[in-house]
């Protein structure tokens, strides 16, 4: 499992670091059980579902929240996480001219960061009705996203439910697997007005058992993305040229979750025009429980404003999921 885990991991970087132009680490992967499972719900990607991996598992996140990302109907399935990366080691050179070199006895220390939030085991649920509790007080509210942003349709999703993306690469809902306690996605939506066309987000919290599981779903997520590039959310709606990428905690800026990733692409609704526009989707993770925003921009509005919504939202939800866990820092 461990190696499997690992394997899926160096491929994803190998083939993403590059096109992202963005740095990568390596690292060891968390050990358990795969969580079954995946990613997002028909129409929309949320993250609530099992994601596909794509990219270097870890956490890029906002203070307080990870970096921007999306998805419809979340993301919601087990991914694996990536491991932080090693630090380096190594000795001096010193000696006189035509000496030899030789290293410096005492190696350097290992500056490897680890994530500094432990949760309150006594605070983490265990049971379903605990968990939709902990998934209803943490999720964002539409007002959250922005000025202008309100309630979606539907605006929220059967915590008993979740998105899952099929061997066709096309998101279907189905029912929860046992390794999740809930998965609740809340939808907002920024209305058209004049040239600008109409932005759809949404937020999800899961919640799993263990967090190997947990760290299964990112594993999986961005997974997904390189086996899917281009997706069908459901009705007119689809996802193109999609790339991903992870940061463990203390990889790329990530300061605030054990794990995060981001997954961008185009978004095109063909009832529309189907003229491309921002499509983004970010998740994070901290113990048993991931927390996710998909944006899926519209005409007039740049990539700038839609993640400054996203990482609003992002930064809210970790803000008041550490909160809720109690633990230390």
């Amino acid at each position: 499992m461990r190696s499997a885990r690992a394997a899926i991991r160096a491929g994803i970087v190998i083939g993403l670091c590059g096109a992202l132009l963005m740095g990568c680490g390596s690292g060891d992967e968390p050990e358990g059980d795969r969580a079954s499972g995946s990613k997002g719900t028909t129409g929309t990607k949320e993250p609530t579902g099992t994601e596909g991996t794509t990219g270097a598992e870890g956490t890029t996140g906002p203070s307080g929240g990870p970096s921007a990302a999306t998805s419809g109907d979340g993301p919601t399935g087990s991914a694996g996480s990536a491991g932080s990366e090693g630090g380096d080691k190594g000795g001096t050179a010193s000696g006189e001219p035509g000496g030899t070199a030789a290293p410096d006895a005492t190696p350097a220390p290992d500056t490897t960061p680890t994530p500094d939030f432990v949760a309150d085991p006594a605070l983490v649920p265990r049971n379903r009705a605990d968990a939709l509790t902990l998934a209803r007080a943490v999720i964002t509210r539409p007002t959250e996203y922005g000025r202008g942003y309100g309630k979606g349709t539907p605006y929220e999703s059967d915590p008993g439910d979740w998105n899952v993306l099929d061997t066709s690469c096309n998101w279907q809902r189905e029912g929860l697997p046992r390794t999740v306690l809930a998965s609740f996605t809340r939808r907002g939506q920024l209305p058209a007005s004049g040239a600008k066309g109409l932005v759809r987000i949404s937020s999800t919290v899961t919640v799993h058992r263990t967090t190997s599981q947990a760290d299964w779903e990112m594993a999986e997520t961005l997974e997904e993305a390189l086996r899917c590039p281009d997706q069908r959310l459901g009705g007119s709606e689809r996802v193109q040229q999609l790339m991903s990428l992870g940061s463990a905690f203390g990889q790329s800026a990530n300061l605030t979750a054990d794990d995060s990733l981001m997954e961008r692409g185009e978004f095109i609704d063909e009832s529309g025009g189907g003229a491309p526009a921002h499509y983004a989707w970010n998740q994070s993770r901290l113990g048993t429980v991931t927390v996710s925003v998909v944006v899926k921009g519209g005409k007039g509005h740049t990539p700038l404003e839609l993640t400054t919504a996203q990482i609003q939202a992002m930064t809210s939800m970790v803000n008041r999921l550490k909160n809720a866990l109690g633990g230390t820092e």
